[in-house]
């Protein structure tokens, strides 16, 4: 049986999280029965060890040069904010607060009860679009607070080729490691 740590929240659904360092979490709803919770954790045995193996596979962060700013010092923030004014008026929605702060695990995230968004840092190392794609993707969070088949809708219009934008992203998932949290 694949070890993994279980996080219990108000949440819907059941999932699967791999993260960076290749640890298991399984994310399940409160009342979810442990026998239901193993089950499905089985049935994704494969595809969690395929997930390790690439992990595995990854040059490690420390090993690697973090790639100079795409932006010149202090102006990634002022550069990301005009951004999201753009697609906050082409989605139709409003954030109450943007903030920048290096984060770990992922690129950026959205509170949408109070329409706080947070973008990663290390989004400054990233190719402009790639930040333009965490940037639509989180403001299209205000509209569909979830990731249904809704809020893909909603990302795909903004961005036709959003998976091209998603391919990169994974492409340089280490840069969450070469910068996260520092």
């Amino acid at each position: 049986m694949t070890e993994y740590t279980l996080t219990r929240s108000r949440r819907k659904t059941l999932a699967i999280h791999i993260k960076t360092d290749g640890a298991v979490e399984v994310r399940a709803p409160l009342r979810l029965a442990k026998s239901e919770i193993e089950r499905f954790v089985k049935l994704k045995s494969q595809w969690i060890e395929s997930k390790q193996t690439q992990i595995s596979l990854r040059q490690p962060a420390e090993l690697r040069e973090l790639p100079p700013s795409k932006y010149a010092p202090g102006e990634f923030e002022r550069a990301a904010s005009e951004i999201i004014k753009i697609w906050e008026q082409r989605l139709d929605v409003t954030a109450s607060f943007v903030g920048f702060r290096a984060m770990s695990s992922r690129w950026g995230s959205c509170t949408s009860k109070t329409r706080r968004i947070r973008i990663n840092t290390a989004l400054a190392h990233c190719p402009k679009e790639c930040l333009e794609y965490v940037i639509v993707h989180e403001l299209a969070h205000l509209r569909e607070n979830n990731h249904s088949p809704n809020f893909w809708k909603i990302v795909a219009k903004a961005l036709p080729d959003y998976k091209l934008r998603q391919t990169k992203l994974k492409e340089l998932a280490w840069l969450l490691n070469a910068q996260g949290g520092k």
